[in-house]
């Protein structure tokens, strides 16, 4: 599909810069785009989400309707959604009646077992997904996530190198568990890891209280978080990265195609990225995260430099998608 001068009804959830970024490369490409948040921003949506679930659906089903009264019959050629977790099959409905020319295609990056959107892929042309199991479960197209601009300009601003390994990323399952594992390693064997292992205070009282975690893990922990370009300029000085997935993903995460798109190694507890074709021992490392082994000699290896990522930037990925 030709997208040069398309108008793009774009409905995705607001998450870091990604949406701002996909809107960025759709008009790059030549699209006239209008964005919509998956859901309502407002602090009130947010109150509602937590005290009062029929203020909540009332909130929500005013929001899609703005959408739906917005949208004039025809206005669109492609309704580009990613996730899609807010919309329901009746609000699918009205829209395909008032957009009936309309390509309908959609995205996801969460797996039926975080978002259950099986319900939905009716309504669409064209459903992708990111999760390798559910595509072959549920007859979809299977597409890796990918990386954008600043991670292609990375390859080519590399400063001299003071990490080893590092890791960006909020405490969830068993991450605090391979931080330290590594940590230790590291120490032992005068190899440096760089890590920010994100938790607000009041998740970490309250972990502290149930004796999830003890005293001597808080030095692991930091309560504040960090900016993208902060995250970008410890790759420079970095030679690999470590990606700890959710235990229930399968699919592959943004860090993963950040890492190798930036032209770093990775070191994975993604066993998925073994079937990749892109996959290649001398730059990825998969650890069993329930019997972690280091091979160390992978950090002193230099990374070959190519080109053959060049079909997960963000403008290959959109070109994968809307055709």
């Amino acid at each position: 599909m030709n997208l040069n001068n398309k108008k793009i009804l774009f409905i995705a959830p607001k998450f870091y810069y990604y949406h701002s970024d996909i809107v960025k490369s759709l008009e790059f490409q030549g699209s006239y785009v209008t964005f919509y948040p998956e859901m309502i921003q407002s602090v009130l949506y947010r109150i509602s989400n937590k005290f009062s679930a029929m203020l909540e659906n009332y909130l929500r089903n005013r929001y899609l309707k703005s959408i739906l009264d917005d949208t004039k019959e025809n206005m669109y050629e492609i309704v580009f959604v990613i996730r899609g977790g807010y919309l329901s099959p009746l609000w699918l409905e009205a829209l395909r009646l008032k957009l009936p020319n309309a390509e309908f295609v959609m995205y996801q990056w969460d797996s039926t077992r975080q978002n259950n959107y099986l319900a939905l892929i009716k309504y669409f042309d064209s459903v992708k997904t990111f999760d390798m199991i559910d595509a072959k479960k549920y007859n979809l197209d299977y597409l890796p996530l990918f990386y954008t601009r600043q991670y292609r300009e990375l390859q080519k601003e590399k400063k001299v190198q003071k990490y080893d390994l590092v890791f960006f990323g909020a405490y969830h399952s068993d991450r605090l568990k391979i931080i330290k594992y590594i940590d230790k390693l590291f120490k032992k064997n005068n190899l440096v890891f760089k890590y920010h292992l994100f938790v607000t205070r009041l998740a970490l009282f309250r972990l502290l209280l149930t004796r999830v975690i003890s005293l001597n893990d808080l030095p692991y922990f930091k309560t504040y978080s960090v900016s993208s370009d902060e995250i970008i300029e410890t790759y420079k000085e970095s030679s690999a990265v470590l990606d700890i997935e959710l235990s229930i993903q399968n699919g592959l995460t943004m860090r993963t195609f950040e890492t190798l798109g930036a032209h770093l190694k990775l070191v994975t507890t993604n066993e998925n990225i073994t079937k990749e074709s892109f996959y290649d021992p001398n730059t990825i490392m998969y650890i069993d995260r329930n019997n972690i082994n280091l091979e160390l000699d992978f950090f002193k290896k230099t990374r070959d430099i190519d080109n053959k990522f060049d079909e997960f930037h963000i403008d290959s990925w959109i070109k994968n998608i809307l055709v």
